[in-house]
């Protein structure tokens, strides 16, 4: 009776200290099963309250779900299914995901109505949508997927009733003005809402969050996150409920590793044996390993990750059994036969799979990344080296999550530690749900000082709060000219009255943007994207475009300046117009480093003419760095474009295969914005250039080879082959025989059916 009086009283508190929004709190302590012992409730009794068809019930149990954790029944008791907003601050796997799943199964099937599923990454989109559809689409619901094409309207999206989608491409969506998006959408979920705190995605999240409740104010908002200190204040910018908690269901012990023992926070300590004190993190990994367990070891730079990787892989061998080393085998040749030029960095990988270690960080590939995480859930890979964004990624549980480095170097700060809440995210990846009674967080401590730092520092401390990322010139730039665009706002008091509505405006006071808000203004109006006529705001064609192509305003400017010289340089070549589309704020460019400063700067000098827009003089400050770096990065890209050989790039500029494909991704979609600007501003004698350099750059090619890759199935490597072999264009494939097409290098009998088949009703 005590116990409840104190819960009680402690609800009480909390409530009055949150207002308006409700705050149901559960925590990792014993009384939380007091708080819900009352409650019986399990995924029948949901089903049969909300009139859910039998199939759901029967669906949910085959996936597992037979019980209720505390946090949902909780969730489901404090009315998480009625038409309230809510939040839900929950750790990793205590059951946010089928709180939101039954949300969106009673949206469509008891109120006809549509939902909208926002993640922050492609990858975690293909993840949830794959998961949706093997469990949902029996029930006749058409599940969906968007992610990229943000300039086009993508006007069939509207026919599904789950829509998974990233941030960025329901706010292009919004700048379309697609009316579903706001008369057919009840629901709304943003999962990993606490990306409003992220630099790069949250002011868009925000802006977005923000805009689909103006747009329609009976919209149901349900925001998911794992444990942040401030959920209160995010559940009352959005008028929600929220349920907060600490509750796992594999309980987490977080702990410091120092001199053979480990030092648990809750006074427990456990002894490792270390024969050879150089890989230490190895033995610490192999004794979970030993024990059915898995292991993720985050480490700060992705040269760490490898090598980490492999001398982990000395290790693990060890071990395990034959048929896993079998298994492994087999899997380490997939990868290699999955790609056609193989680099050192597929090497390395490919040998640390065969010892059960994988190292995981964006450089590698995508289909690498997504087979290294697919084999790690099959329990095949036993440990994971990665960089911290895997704990941000897809859902990859562990038993183990070893943190071997809490500090990070970054240009300007130096070297400085992580977030408390970076580092709880981490954390959070601990424990397998199904397969681990306990999960272990660990820190590494070289010394009893740096221990006791340790725990008061990470472990014990509390994570920092979530803080809108909104009140940057640069955030706000893009966003507002898509407002004006989108004629969602007509002049300057419509501006700050949307801002008022953010979350940035729950924290800080809105004034503080007036002064940005006229900087950007004047900008715009300066650069002819609007018209201000009697404190009007008019979009003008060139803004609208921009704000279309989904680009920042500044690189409109930049890249309409340099087509316009373009007309009045002579000589220009392919680095011209990289180097144009490396200038602006769009592309993330390479950093050069005192080993490549005199060979970066030296093709600086030497295309200095042909550069399309003005260059640094020589001095050695920021700025000058700055434009080396967008010369280092057009070079690869032109590397690229003259067919040099991924490892070859690689090597020289220090990136791996994955690197290559997403500047040569960003670099397409600007060379395609640029397209369009050429039309706008009358620069049309360099379209077809631009069309063809376009087209190198997706393959990785010389000119030459240009017919022969529109065959389905024939990219860099098999054209270049074709070509060497004397086939130098579709009519000579046509006229050639079969068996000589199968002798090509890097052919076989299958490939030369296909392009054979292909060129027969061509001309």
């Amino acid at each position: 009776m005590i116990i409840k009086k104190y819960i009680f009283l402690y609800c009480l508190l909390l409530s009055i200290l949150c207002p308006p929004s409700s705050v149901f709190c559960i925590s990792s302590v014993d009384f939380h099963f007091k708080l819900c012992e009352n409650i019986t409730m399990n995924i029948n009794d949901v089903c049969e309250k909300y009139k859910l068809p039998q199939a759901v019930s029967q669906i949910l149990k085959e996936n597992g779900y037979i019980n209720l954790f505390p946090p949902q029944k909780t969730a489901f008791n404090s009315g998480v299914l009625s038409k309230k907003n809510f939040v839900l601050s929950m750790p990793t796997a205590s059951g946010k995901t089928l709180i939101a799943e039954l949300c969106m199964l009673k949206t469509i099937l008891g109120e006809g109505g549509k939902c909208l599923y926002v993640v922050p990454l492609r990858a975690l989109a293909s993840e949830k949508t794959e998961d949706f559809k093997k469990k949902y689409s029996s029930l006749g619901i058409k599940i969906g997927m968007a992610t990229g094409d943000y300039d086009i309207p993508s006007s069939h999206l509207e026919k599904y009733q789950i829509l998974v989608a990233t941030a960025e491409k329901v706010d292009s969506l919004l700048r379309f003005r697609a009316r579903w998006l706001s008369e057919q959408i009840t629901l709304a979920i943003f999962d990993e809402i606490h990306c409003i705190n992220d630099v790069s995605r949250g002011p868009t999240l925000e802006i977005l969050i923000t805009r689909m409740r103006q747009l329609n104010p009976d919209l149901k908002v349900l925001g998911l996150s794992a444990t942040i200190k401030n959920a209160h204040q995010i559940a009352k910018w959005l008028e929600a409920d929220c349920i907060l908690s600490q509750w796992r269901p594999v309980p987490l012990k977080e702990g410091i590793y120092h001199n053979c023992k480990i030092h648990f926070n809750n006074g427990e300590t456990k002894n490792v044996t270390i024969p050879s004190a150089s890989k230490e993190l190895g033995w610490i990994a192999c004794q979970t390993i030993t024990d059915g367990g898995q292991v993720l070891v985050f480490v700060n730079t992705r040269r760490s990750t490898q090598a980490t990787a492999r001398e982990i892989a000395k290790i693990v061998p060890m071990y395990i059994d034959k048929e896993t080393k079998d298994k492994l085998e087999i899997l380490s040749k997939s990868f290699k036969k999955s790609i056609t030029e193989e680099t050192e960095i597929d090497a390395k990988l490919a040998q640390t799979i065969k010892g059960g270690v994988a190292f995981h960080h964006a450089g590698l590939r995508f289909s690498q990344r997504k087979k290294i995480e697919n084999a790690f859930k099959q329990n095949l890979i036993k440990v994971i080296c990665a960089t911290p964004t895997l704990a941000a990624g897809v859902n990859l549980p562990a038993r183990q999550v070893i943190i071997r480095d809490y500090r990070r170097y970054e240009a300007g700060l130096g070297s400085h530690p992580i977030a408390v809440f970076e580092y709880k995210q981490m954390c959070g990846r601990a424990g397998r749900p199904k397969y681990d009674k306990r999960g272990e967080a660990l820190l590494i401590a070289k010394s009893q000082d740096e221990l006791d730092t340790l725990f008061r520092e990470f472990i014990n401390a509390e994570p920092e709060p979530i803080i809108s990322k909104l009140g940057s010139e640069s955030a706000l730039r893009i966003h507002l000219l898509a407002a004006i665009s989108s004629n969602y706002v007509k002049d300057k008091c419509g501006m700050l009255d949307f801002l008022s509505k953010t979350f940035f405006a729950t924290q800080q006071e809105t004034q503080e943007l007036e002064f940005i808000i006229e900087k950007i203004i004047d900008f715009f109006i300066e650069e002819a994207m609007i018209e201000d006529i009697n404190s009007r705001l008019k979009i003008t064609s060139f803004g609208h475009l921009i704000s279309r192509l989904y680009i920042d305003p500044v690189s409109g400017v930049v890249l309409r300046n340099g087509l316009i010289s373009a007309k009045y340089k002579k000589n220009i070549n392919n680095l011209s117009f990289l180097h144009l589309m490396c200038s602006t704020p769009d592309m993330n460019t390479l950093t050069v480093g005192k080993s490549d400063y005199i060979d970066v700067e030296n093709v600086s000098a030497i295309h200095a003419e042909k550069f399309l827009i003005p260059t640094e003089s020589r001095y050695r400050n920021a700025s000058y760095l700055k434009h080396l770096g967008t010369v280092k990065t057009a070079w690869l890209l032109d590397k690229w474009c003259e067919e040099e050989s991924e490892e070859k790039i690689c090597k020289k500029f220090g990136v791996g295969p994955g690197d290559i494909r997403r500047y040569v991704d960003t670099a397409d979609w600007l060379i395609y914005a640029s397209q369009q600007l050429a039309r706008i501003f009358k620069v049309t004698d360099i379209l077809s250039y631009l069309d063809k350099l376009r087209r190198r750059l997706k393959y990785g090619i010389k000119e030459e080879l240009l017919e022969l890759v529109k065959l389905k199935g024939i990219g860099r490597i098999r054209s270049r082959s074709l070509y060497s072999a004397g086939f130098k264009s579709i009519s000579d494939i046509k006229k050639a025989p079969l068996k000589n097409l199968g002798k090509i290098p890097r052919f076989g009998s299958q490939t030369a059916k296909s392009i054979k088949h292909q060129t027969a009703n061509q001309s």
